[in-house]
């Protein structure tokens, strides 16, 4: 990919987001879709997540300052990271959504909103979640993983003034889409150590982008940012180190879409 290479989105590369994000246009993208590796030991075959806590949150802060520059201003992004969790590293007990929000405002990135992706959409106790602590027992009791973070900040100015496109958001989504809270079930694809559900860019797509924007996904993973891409009429660009979720993703794009 080079600079001035006008086709540099539709496109899935497989390499480390931190070096082929340096060759993104800057001010090219208007909104950025993702989940990063938490470093919880997760069986990444291209990724070490179990790195030193120091180490991992120095790399996400050079892949986190690549996105920014890429941004157009008042363009958005939106990261998937759980409220706390336990980092396999080092045994810390981390906020690591917190953890991100005050890296990514001393890039510079702006407050917008926190949504909390509520994984049990009808209120029932998730059945493969069992970090219960100490059972019937105040001695220390764990709670259970029912919910997620979605961290959606801005570049420069919390509006977007640039080149309107046409806007495909219904009035009932607008209704749904704007609610703090989010409820729809987990992906259970086990093809992926760590997949998110088509629900989760989807709705981020439509609420923060217009028709034919170009949408990032750093840690694309099995492609479900992009083909929530195809699927609403968005350029996207996808960024993947394992070339086997790469294989996944672009088989994925032509059964479904015929690309």
């Amino acid at each position: 990919m080079k600079q001035n290479n006008k086709d540099y989105f539709n496109k899935i590369y497989n390499g480390d987001a931190e070096q082929v994000l340096k060759q993104i246009p800057d001010r090219s993208v208007h909104l950025i879709v993702t989940s990063p590796p938490y470093n919880v030991n997760m069986p990444y075959d291209n990724h070490n997540d179990t790195m030193d806590m120091q180490d991992y949150f120095d790399k996400m802060k050079k892949i986190l300052k690549e996105c920014y520059r890429v941004l157009v201003g008042g363009g958005r992004i939106a990261i998937n990271l759980p409220s706390s969790i336990l980092q396999s590293s080092s045994s810390r007990m981390a906020y690591l959504s917190l953890d991100y929000v005050i890296l990514m405002r001393e890039i510079g990135f702006l407050d917008r909103e926190w949504i909390t992706w509520i994984k049990m959409p009808r209120g029932e106790i998730p059945s493969k979640s069992t970090s219960w602590g100490s059972w019937r027992s105040p001695s220390c009791p764990y709670l259970r993983d029912a919910s997620e973070m979605i961290i959606v900040m801005d570049k420069v100015q919390h509006k977007r003034t640039d080149n309107k496109g046409q806007n495909d958001i219904s009035s009932k989504e607008f209704l749904t889409f704007t609610s703090n809270c989010w409820y729809f079930s987990p992906e259970h694809n086990r093809k992926h150590p760590a997949p998110f559900p088509k629900d989760l860019p989807y709705r981020l797509i439509k609420l923060y982008s217009w028709e034919n924007d170009i949408i990032l996904d750093p840690f694309l993973g099995s492609g479900t940012t992009a083909v929530a891409c195809k699927e609403l009429n968005r350029r996207f660009i996808g960024i993947e180190i394992n070339p086997k979720y790469c294989a996944m993703a672009r088989a994925r794009l032509a059964q479904e879409y015929l690309l």
